[in-house]
């Protein structure tokens, strides 16, 4: 089978095609003949070496994908073979096939395509957390969203808005902001114009947000924590503005200057308060995440939730879905099908 391999840091030329023996499942796991991959910026700060989660070169990166099931190992239901599924995982799934554990190949989505699966689940999984388990999300909660138009963002817009919330949208670019009203956001706000923090306020009357999902870093971070209200939340999810090279301190410099923080003494001014998470090292707690799954997919049944697919690329294109997320001009998630 055919895998794209991460050998060395660097650009999206880095990553190499190369064919390698196929996986086969064992004890308690399955073979999944992959449809399509999502893509995560995670997967580009890994390319780059700036991912600390990333296991040591050389490696399949990859972090979802979905397919279905044809061939499972010792212990596992045969009559799986042929279920169409979605799976996460620490890096892997850039390849044709993948080996998983079968509790780990979820069921794929009633009336989704593979490519809306490979959209779904790293990025609705870290916007439901983050909005309900760490921020704790009420009915009519004003919630800002950063990064909108991405593939968190637009599913943390739909689930904020669904839940009952006042939801703001924040986007580098006016363009972006159009795409993500459809999906019901009642304000949208511009950060990159220069009283960003003034508009924002603005957009949540009642004297500021009471939760906000981070994902950026830098002045958009800070702006959102000088519009929380009183007992705000701001949940970090990532930090797109990461960027550094070694050879470069200027560079570690603004990385650290620009990295999410709140200090105690002014989060008590405020009673505001920062929390974090990565859904990668929830891994381990299988019963919680199913759990956490299970209330997930009810809720985007009910609601009819959808993941945006905002373009796809063939597998031999891989490495050009790695230089047009690089680009900030996609929308939604990206996603590479395997033929």
């Amino acid at each position: 089978m055919r895998v794209w391999q991460l050998v060395k840091t660097g650009g999206p030329d880095v990553l190499s095609l190369d064919d390698v023996a196929d996986p086969e499942p064992g004890p308690g796991q399955v073979s999944v003949r992959v449809g399509a991959i999502g893509i995560n910026y995670a997967e580009v700060l890994s390319r780059k070496g700036l991912y600390g989660w990333a296991p040591r070169r050389p490696y399949v990166p990859g972090m979802e994908a979905a397919g279905v099931i044809d061939a499972v190992g010792d212990g596992v239901d045969p009559g799986r073979v042929g279920e169409e599924v979605l799976s996460g995982m620490k890096f892997g799934a850039y390849a044709e096939r993948v080996v998983v554990p079968a509790a780990r190949a979820l069921p794929a989505l009633p009336g989704y395509s593979l490519e809306e699966c490979a959209a779904y689940g790293v990025n609705f999984m870290t916007a439901w957390v983050s909005l309900t388990e760490m921020a704790r999300l009420r009915p009519h909660d004003r919630v800002g969203i950063t990064a909108a138009a991405g593939g968190v963002g637009t599913a943390a817009v739909q689930i904020a808005s669904a839940y009952g919330c006042r939801v703001v949208a924040m986007a580098g670019s006016d363009e972006k902001l159009a795409r993500v009203r459809p999906l019901g956001a009642h304000a949208t706000v511009n950060y990159r114009v220069p009283d960003f923090p003034r508009r924002l306020r603005e957009a949540a009357p009642g004297g500021g947000l009471d939760v906000v999902l981070e994902v950026v870093g830098g002045e958009v971070f800070r702006g959102c924590v000088a519009s929380l209200d009183n007992f705000g939340r701001v949940v970090v999810a990532g930090y797109a503005e990461l960027d550094y090279s070694w050879w470069n301190p200027w560079s570690w410099w603004t990385a650290w200057r620009d990295a999410p923080r709140l200090s105690v003494t002014k989060a008590a001014e405020g009673s505001i308060g920062l929390l974090a998470t990565h859904i990668g090292y929830l891994l381990p707690d299988e019963q919680r995440l199913l759990d956490i799954w299970g209330a997930l997919t009810a809720f985007t049944e009910e609601h009819d939730l959808r993941p945006v697919v905002g373009r796809t690329f063939a597998f031999e294109e891989l490495p050009d879905a790695h230089r047009f997320m690089e680009s900030r001009r996609s929308v939604g998630k990206l996603v590479v099908r395997v033929e």
